[in-house]
């Protein structure tokens, strides 16, 4: 009877000392788990306050910085009140980048308008933009008579009026990075009303009008 009670006492042990180590891991798995949560936690708040106070997303603009132009030829068939006319123009764009973070943007088409109907367009590539620096692109636009013959104002605006009227419109979409967890998207356009000077060839003036859409 002793030896038996010897035997289940050191059975007892054993088991308790198997308990003892189990339960520790298990508290050490428990103490990391907790620990790499709050780290992870701890990791979010402060990337959520520097992106919307220090990193807080400001607006890229797009700006048409300048436009000439380069050539204007039109002929005028007064017995069939028709218009032919080709013009070419030269223009300079830039986009601002006033975040901290390099934005990148897609393809740019700006493309310009004549009584509501496209007549010309061009094709500025995707890129992207260091933090806070500004590019500048050039472009030329060209408006052939097969384009906007077919308007039928055109005949009036050109011999009695002398005087066109065409607007240009830009839009820039892209994504600023702020850093892993967070990327803005930010759309940008602008308007340009231009003034064409049929009699003198020049362009007699220019309005632009910007708007952001984060």
């Amino acid at each position: 009877m002793e030896m038996e009670s010897s035997s289940n006492l050191g059975e007892n042990r054993s088991y308790n000392v198997e308990d003892c180590k189990y339960t520790r891991r298990h508290k050490r798995k428990k103490k990391i788990c907790m620990f790499i949560l709050c780290a992870y936690m701890l990791f979010t708040i402060t990337s959520t306050i520097l992106n919307f106070t220090i990193f807080r997303p400001k607006r890229p603009t797009i700006t048409l910085n300048s436009i000439t132009l380069e050539d204007l030829a039109v002929s005028v068939d007064a017995a069939r009140f028709k218009v032919n006319l080709n013009i070419t123009m030269n223009g300079s764009v830039s986009i601002e980048n006033h975040n901290r973070a390099s934005f990148q943007y897609e393809d740019i088409n700006p493309y310009i308008e004549y009584g509501g109907q496209e007549i010309g367009d061009v094709h500025i590539p995707a890129g992207k933009i260091g933090a806070r620096t500004t590019t500048t692109m050039n472009f030329t636009l060209i408006i052939r008579a097969n384009q906007i013959s077919s308007n039928p104002n055109l005949f009036s605006d050109v011999v009695e009026k002398g005087m066109l009227q065409l607007t240009l419109y830009m839009k820039l979409k892209g994504k600023v990075k702020l850093n892993v967890l967070f990327k803005i998207k930010i759309k940008a356009s602008s308007k340009c009303d231009l003034y064409l000077d049929i009699r003198n060839g020049t362009l007699a003036n220019q309005s632009c009008h910007s708007k952001i859409k984060l």
